[in-house]
């Protein structure tokens, strides 16, 4: 992440807490669709496990690309016209399950979600997916609005 080390900690700080990433997706015939996923963070990237029958894995796949948003909860916001948030632009890949960074993910996300990892990785229609953080914003509150490079 480029930017102060200060910013970047915030950042890190801040989407730890977080479980899940919201999803913004484009079809190939361009509509429109938001979503979630349960994701862990490895090596600067965030990993979603997701089923192909979802809209969003196939708008994910056809395309590349997706915005990923991860933001405070309503309820431990001040004022929900300035939640704390910060949001991505990502590049998308798949990343097969005999890939070493694979196994590496797939323990993160048993260690972090329990065994409902197990029974989703043995689905074949489950996807691992790589969200490669690129231009984003850090956005603290009102008039708070931050670049920021990846994660």
């Amino acid at each position: 992440m480029t930017g102060s080390n200060e910013i970047a900690l915030e950042v890190r700080e801040f989407v730890s807490h977080a479980k899940t990433v919201i999803l913004s997706t484009v079809s190939e015939r361009g509509e429109p669709n938001a979503s979630y996923a349960p994701f862990v963070e490895h090596a600067g990237s965030f990993y979603v496990l997701i089923s192909g029958l979802a809209k969003h894995t196939s708008n994910l796949l056809s395309n590349g690309q997706c915005h990923a948003m991860f933001i405070a909860d309503e309820k431990d916001s001040v004022n929900v016209f300035a939640r704390k948030r910060v949001s991505y632009d990502c590049e998308v890949s798949v990343i097969e399950r005999q890939e070493s960074s694979a196994k590496v993910v797939f323990e993160k996300m048993q260690e972090r979600f329990g065994p409902t990892i197990s029974m989703l990785v043995g689905l074949p229609d489950f996807r691992l997916v790589r969200l490669v953080p690129g231009q984003g914003v850090w956005v603290r509150g009102f008039a708070q609005a931050i670049p920021v490079q990846g994660f």
